[in-house]
């Protein structure tokens, strides 16, 4: 099973279901890095220094979801093998 960015990006919005802004996603090496930015970011571009509330981590191989701490979503993807 390999978990398109779509899908990704569905699981994300179910998991964000009721937060105020937009879910974004970070995509690095297999994972997938999903957060739900405030309602009015400065520059929608650029990745939060923090993620309020934790982020969402997608397998891409396996779909599995996996709920990490409030830190950059660089940082959380640092942290699975690429």
């Amino acid at each position: 099973m390999t978990v398109s960015l779509q899908k990704a990006r569905e699981l994300a919005k179910a998991y964000f279901t009721g937060r105020p802004g937009k879910v974004e996603i970070f995509t690095i090496g297999r994972v997938y890095v999903a957060w739900a930015r405030g309602a009015d970011p400065d520059d929608p571009r650029s990745l939060p220094e923090t993620v309020g509330g934790g982020c969402l981590v997608i397998d891409k191989d396996t779909g599995e979801t996996m709920v990490r701490p409030l830190l950059a979503p660089q940082a959380v993807a640092d942290q699975f093998p690429r």
